[in-house]
């Protein structure tokens, strides 16, 4: 990670207030109306707050007056928000309000946000299946449209990333198209980086072993696009890299990448920017934040020059200085165990009060969540303590915060770890720190396949009491591969007191959740609550009255697939898996089958299943859930009477030719 800061130009900045204070959209012009959602998380600061929502409130959104009003077909997985647009023409077909919506099939939908109907839709390019991402099932079975994407209303165009297969190879394509039609409105730009390593070599980016994971940031100017790894298949090809684009011309001013260690020294890079799905973060100023992955495991990659691995970074916004970063102290453990601070995204608060007014939140899979300055992020301390302002438990995080000030006028920021949705209350004075308030309790978010929490959004009427509504998308509770998977469920709380629960139903539906997040984000706006999922989009609003037409004519949800059937192979020994007995430790590849107590019952690929004793697997790693059918990586002793003792156990992937012998 590159150099120090240096004078640099910042293009003009422009800065949106809607109502009362509310969060800077740094570098994007005004949008037509409140209502419109552009980016993700609704604005560049990612506070997930929207407020501007004068329909749904504490009072009207429940089980009688609430639910579902469209059901939308779509053509494959949606793992990006969808974006609101008001009032938009569209070419031919007149003026609606409009729901833009990317697939995993390389599609893009625009859908009258009140009616359902689909106004255009345009695919582009064949996607990647995932065989060829090294069966890198994160997403699973097809990658394409992953990333959400970003609108400019004043230039009418819609950016996205789309990963495109021609049958050999992939790339990475970033598209300009008309909000109006769908055609294109730039010449399409493929993401090409190479990076100077620290021996003086030069890194050629290689799409096959990245995913486009973050949603693109427009700021400066410029449309700005992340990459992570392929699930950490391949870490002597992935690393971490972020990309500028002029948004008026999509030609190519500028990239970082993460980890620019030699070759020689290493072969294990990544730090990774993936974030759950959440975009990279600007402030007024046009600087850049986003949170990084794990690195090696091996050693400690750590270095001021090189290497930002498990760190919340700052950078210029021509990328070309590192402004600040934070790396915990333990970064290296967190590498040990592949407990990534990028697991989580990151947000910035809006200017506060008090001594510390540019703050900042992000989290990490360990369930810290940090209150940082971001004026001075508190950099790398070895041995500790950290240099931060507060460390909060909010439990395992593959989610992210939301930030919205109460009736009340007081600051609060949501943490989404699985410890549920929690709401504290920013404190500026005398000191910056959170104070709990309430939480909806782990239950309510938590979900395959770790049940790492969710991500909340925050709607309301300015700060008027009564009309703050927390909302997300609790993961599935079970898994199937057939279409069209098992159920996500919308979920709605008081934001003033989340032990009050409002509403909850199902709202699409997930494939392969025993490996696949459903990092999936409600959109809101207008009196609507948009949930897009596997091959569906869902809408929820205020029912029509009680025994009304409209009333009985409400659509029923698809029905969704039933579990997948986990059963047992025959039991074998585990000396008879594998070829000697020599080594101190073995290791195994297989499939969950069964779990009672400390025993796990792991299915092999020669057709037998073995008991392993899992009392000890998580005493120094990570907690894994052990959900029957998914395939884990086990590291294991076997003692003189031929019993298995787990001393670690790792997600893996889809059993597949490149998955290790067991040995």
């Amino acid at each position: 990670m590159i150099r120090s800061r240096s004078d640099c130009f910042v293009s003009t900045v422009f800065v949106l207030s809607l109502l009362f204070t509310v969060p800077a959209l740094a570098g994007q012009a005004p949008p037509a109306s409140p209502q419109d959602v552009l980016t993700y998380h609704g604005d560049n600061l990612r506070t997930g707050w929207l407020p501007a929502e004068t329909q749904l409130t504490t009072s009207n959104v429940n089980a009688g007056s609430f639910g579902l009003l469209k059901v939308v077909a779509l053509d494959a997985r949606v793992d990006a928000e969808p974006l609101y647009v008001s009032q938009q023409t569209i070419l031919n077909k007149g003026v609606h309000n409009v729901l833009y919506v990317a697939t995993e099939n390389n599609t893009v939908y625009a859908i009258d946000a009140d009616t359902g109907s689909i106004l255009w839709h345009k695919t582009f390019g064949k996607p990647v299946p995932y065989q060829y991402k090294s069966f890198d099932d994160n997403v699973f079975p097809i990658m394409g449209i992953l990333g959400t994407p970003v609108i400019d209303r004043n230039l009418g165009n819609l950016y996205f990333v789309a990963d495109a297969y021609n049958g050999t190879t992939d790339n990475f394509h970033l598209h300009a198209i008309s909000l109006s039609s769908g055609k294109s409105t730039l010449k399409t730009a493929t993401v090409k980086v190479t990076a100077r390593l620290s021996d003086g070599t030069t890194w050629n980016f290689n799409p096959k072993y990245h995913l486009q994971r973050p949603g693109l940031l427009e700021a400066n100017g410029a449309i700005y696009v992340a990459f992570g790894s392929n699930g950490d298949i391949n870490p002597d090809q992935s690393r971490g890299t972020i990309v500028r684009y002029d948004a008026t011309s999509l030609l190519r001013i500028g990239s970082d990448v993460t980890d620019t260690l030699d070759r020689v020294h290493n072969s294990y890079f990544l730090s990774s920017i993936w974030q759950s799905g959440y975009a990279p973060a600007a402030d007024a100023n046009g600087d850049v934040y986003f949170s990084t992955g794990n690195s090696d495991p091996g050693k400690p990659t750590y270095s001021q020059s090189f290497n930002r691995p498990d760190s919340i970074v700052r950078l210029s916004a021509d990328l070309n200085s590192l402004v600040d970063s934070f790396t915990p102290a333990n970064y290296f453990q967190l590498d040990q165990a592949d407990l990534d601070l990028g697991s989580a995204g990151m947000i910035l608060l809006p200017d506060q009060s008090g001594s510390i007014p540019h703050l900042a939140v992000g989290g990490s899979k360990d369930g810290r969540a940090f209150l940082l300055n971001r004026d001075n992020l508190g950099g790398y301390t070895q041995g500790g303590p950290d240099n931060i302002i507060q460390a909060v438990n909010q439990g395992n995080c593959w989610c992210g915060p939301a930030y919205f000030v109460g009736g009340d006028g007081n600051p609060r920021v949501l943490t989404g770890g699985s410890n549920g949705i929690t709401s504290w209350q920013l404190q500026t004075s005398p000191s910056a720190h959170l104070v709990q308030q309430t939480s909806t309790g782990g239950t309510a978010a938590d979900g395959l396949p770790e049940y790492g929490g969710a991500i909340p959004v925050v709607s309301s009427n300015g700060t008027a009491a009564g009309s703050a509504v927390v909302w997300f998308v609790r993961k599935p509770q079970s898994s199937s591969d057939s279409d069209p998977g098992t159920p996500i469920t919308l979920m709605a709380y008081d934001a003033s007191n989340l032990t009050r629960q409002l509403f909850s139903a199902q709202a699409g539906t997930w494939t392969h959740a025993v490996n696949s997040n459903a990092n999936a984000v409600p959109t809101v706006a207008n009196g609507k609550v948009y949930v897009a999922s596997n091959k569906q989009l869902q809408i929820f609003g205020l029912l029509p009255p009680q025994g009304s037409p409209a009333r009985a004519a409400l659509p029923h949800p698809p029905a969704p697939s039933q579990p997948d059937a986990v059963t047992c192979a025959p039991s074998g020994s585990p000396l008879a898996a594998v070829d000697t007995a020599a080594p101190a430790t073995h290791q195994f590849y297989g499939t969950v089958c069964r779990v009672s107590g400390s025993e796990l019952q792991l299915s092999l690929r020669s057709g037998r299943s073995i008991a392993i004793d899992v009392s000890q697997a998580f005493a120094r790693h990570q907690r894994l859930a052990l959900t029957p059918g998914r395939v884990v990586h086990v590291t294991a002793t076997i003692n003189g009477k031929g019993a298995a003792h787990a001393v670690r156990i790792s997600p893996a992937h889809t059993l597949s030719p490149l998955t290790p012998a067991d040995r």
